[in-house]
């Protein structure tokens, strides 16, 4: 595992989590950089020290329906004191992340209407193969069920 800024590394966050919420795969976010298909993944790739390169946050926030300061932290954030982090990715892995694209998929409108949780794999780019992310993608939507976030009906979900 690499090491890389701070910042660098909350950025990097911040787009993978609003493509998983946007259900964006990584490839094609790239090709709308005009990028290489690889780009974004290898700039996720936590072997690598590839970054996003501030010349493109315009266009990445745009893509992501955001303003640059979404891609931003808060103000007065310990970003930039010179110290390096490993490079540890948002990941669908992590329940704390999988919980965070959840509601961010809710917040968004996409439980409007109701959601099978293939519908809900699908939309996440999670095949079959994907046991664990989708082991967790189910265990999240359960505990969001019994805390009332979302609704289960009929075996679909819905806000």
């Amino acid at each position: 595992m690499v090491k890389i800024s701070p910042l660098s590394l909350y950025i990097i966050n911040r787009v993978v989590y609003r493509l998983y919420v946007l259900g964006i795969l990584q490839s094609k976010f790239s090709l709308i950089l005009d990028k290489r298909d690889t780009y974004v993944n290898n700039v996720k790739n936590e072997n690598m020290d590839a970054v996003f390169n501030p010349i493109d946050f315009p266009s990445i926030a745009s893509a992501l329906d955001w303003e640059i300061h979404d891609l931003l932290p808060p103000d007065n954030s310990p970003y930039s004191d010179g110290t390096l982090v490993d490079k540890v990715v948002f990941s669908l892995n992590n329940p704390s992340d999988a919980e965070e694209v959840i509601v961010g998929m809710k917040d968004i409108g996409y439980f409007k209407k109701e959601k099978s949780l293939n519908d809900i794999f699908e939309y996440l780019y999670l095949t079959e193969n994907m046991s664990e992310k989708r082991r967790v993608i189910k265990e999240i939507l359960e505990k969001l069920v019994s805390n009332n976030i979302l609704k289960l009906k009929n075996g679909k979900y819905l806000a």
